[in-house]
């Protein structure tokens, strides 16, 4: 059981952090007084090793809805800061049960500002959980579990603006805690009793990521995909504000 566990916290830590920390370019919003709101829809292929056997594993794809906001608080120019949120929801498939709020906080730095012949480059961290997410329904008659996990992610992204395109890139690192309440029903357990008891445990994952805007003033369309160490993620977004 702790091996399929520690196995699900960088499938499900990914699914909670996903890419670009906005679905969008890396610019911040400017400064003092610039802002983005925005919404994304997104998706993740988790396969995670199969908690109910002793071998093989179980793969499913995870949809998450989310509304994200950035408001500048330093700036403008290199060296401007952001702070950035988002709040949403994941919604549970095959193997995973229900849905659950997503909440996440984090804060982005320019490292360079975009001018004609350079490109933007911004520095993330940010921090995204969930909890009480359910691997099969915590009292049925299967191996199940019932999960807290939070993700702290660090980026970095760049961008360039091609007229009405901007396409994007990012790679990022993220450390994901999981803390599970398991339980072994007397049909599954081995020694003829149930069994129940809890994990915490953690790991890290890296990823990378690409994406393209169609930038029309205020308003962005986005399209994202990327790989990470367990398979790949991909988002649609929309802004207003911002780049």
């Amino acid at each position: 059981m702790r091996a399929a566990i520690e196995d699900a916290s960088r499938g499900l830590g990914q699914a909670i952090a996903g890419g670009s920390p906005l679905t969008g370019p890396a610019p911040t919003t400017g400064g003092l007084g610039g802002f983005r709101i925005g919404a994304a829809l997104g998706l993740t292929n988790v396969g995670i090793l199969d908690p109910r056997r002793s071998t093989g594993d179980v793969d499913f794809h995870v949809p998450m809805g989310m509304l994200n906001g950035a408001v500048g608080l330093w700036g403008p120019g290199s060296g401007s800061v952001d702070l950035m949120g988002r709040a949403g929801v994941l919604t549970g498939t095959g193997d995973l049960e229900g849905s659950v709020g997503l909440l996440a906080l984090g804060g982005r730095v320019s490292i360079l500002d975009e001018s004609i012949a350079m490109p933007a480059i911004t520095a993330s961290v940010f921090r995204s959980w969930v909890t009480g997410l359910d691997f099969e329904e915590f009292d049925s008659d299967v191996v199940s579990y019932n999960a807290d996990v939070n993700s702290l992610s660090f980026r970095l992204d760049v961008s360039k603006g091609l007229v009405l395109l901007i396409p994007y890139a990012g790679v990022g690192i993220d450390r994901t805690e999981i803390k599970a309440d398991y339980r072994i029903p007397l049909g599954s357990s081995t020694g003829g009793v149930e069994i129940r008891g809890d994990i915490e445990t953690s790991s890290t994952h890296g990823k990378v990521d690409g994406g393209l805007e169609l930038g029309l003033a205020l308003l962005g369309f986005a399209i994202e995909v990327g790989r990470y160490d367990g398979g790949w993620f991909g988002a649609v977004g929309a802004r207003l504000g911002g780049t």
